[in-house]
C-alpha cells in the first residue's frame, strides 16, 4: 500500500514540491469596471504595467453592463467568464470581432485590440509576452494528471477540494479552499496530480492554467 501522508503546507524537505498561493494573500484592487485580483505575476520582482511583467494570471468581477479593457500591446491574452454569459467585441486595425461566450469558454485575443466587453460576470484571465505560451481551461477535476517538464502549472479552485500528488516519498493530500492557486513549476518532484472538488456535482470546480516558453521566440 502507498503511503498516504495529510499536508497543508507548501513544501516538503530541500526542494519545493508546489506553491499554494492562499486566497487570502491574493492582491486586490480596483478598476473602471469593479475589482481584479491578482493570482500571481512573473517574475515576482515585476509591475503591472506594459513591458515590465512576462504573465499575469487574475479574476476580476465586471459590475457594468458595458466597459472597455486596458489595451495591453505586447501581450497575449485569454479570458473565461466564471458564472454569466459575456460578450466580447475586439476591434483592431484590419477588423472587428464579436464573440458570444458561455460560462468557462475562453476567448483568445490580442492585447493591443480595442476590446469592449456586454454584460455583467466574474471572468478569469491570462496575459502573456508572446515569448510564451498559455492555455487555460475550466474542469469538474484534475484526475491522475501526468506533469510535463519545461511547464509550469496553475491550478485554481472554484470550490473547496482535495488535491493528491504523488512524489519519491509516495502519495500525500491537501486541503484547499475555494479561491486557493496550486502552483507547480519546473524542476518540481512532483510526477502526479489529481484535484477533487467537496461539492462533486457542482462543475467546473478548477481553472487549469499552463504556461511554457514559446520555442519560436527563442
Amino acid at each position: 500500500m502507498k503511503k498516504v501522508t495529510l499536508l497543508d503546507y507548501s513544501s516538503r524537505g530541500k526542494k519545493m514540491a508546489y506553491h499554494l498561493l492562499r486566497k487570502n494573500d491574493h492582491q486586490t484592487s480596483c478598476w473602471s469596471g469593479g475589482e481584479t485580483t491578482q493570482v500571481f505575476l512573473y517574475p515576482p520582482t515585476g509591475k503591472y504595467e506594459p513591458g515590465k511583467f512576462d504573465y499575469r494570471i487574475s479574476t476580476a468581477s465586471v459590475e457594468v453592463e458595458e466597459s472597455i479593457f486596458s489595451a495591453l500591446p505586447g501581450y497575449n491574452r485569454l479570458l473565461m467568464s466564471l458564472n454569466h454569459p459575456l460578450e466580447l467585441t475586439h476591434e483592431s486595425l484590419s477588423n472587428t470581432v464579436t464573440k458570444k461566450m458561455k460560462p468557462f469558454e475562453v476567448d483568445a485575443f490580442d492585447g493591443a485590440d480595442k476590446t469592449k466587453s456586454v454584460g455583467k460576470c466574474q471572468d478569469f484571465n491570462v496575459i502573456f509576452k508572446p515569448t510564451y505560451v498559455s492555455e487555460m481551461s475550466a474542469v469538474d477535476s484534475i484526475k491522475k494528471r501526468q506533469l510535463l517538464p519545461c511547464i509550469r502549472y496553475f491550478y485554481y479552485l472554484l470550490t473547496d477540494g482535495l488535491m493528491t500528488y504523488t512524489d519519491q516519498e509516495g502519495e500525500h493530500v491537501a486541503k484547499l479552499e475555494a479561491g486557493d492557486c496550486i502552483m507547480v513549476e519546473e524542476g518540481r518532484t512532483i510526477s502526479m496530480i489529481s484535484i477533487e472538488s467537496h461539492q462533486p456535482h457542482q462543475s467546473p470546480a478548477v481553472v487549469e492554467v499552463v504556461v511554457w516558453k514559446n520555442e519560436k521566440s527563442l
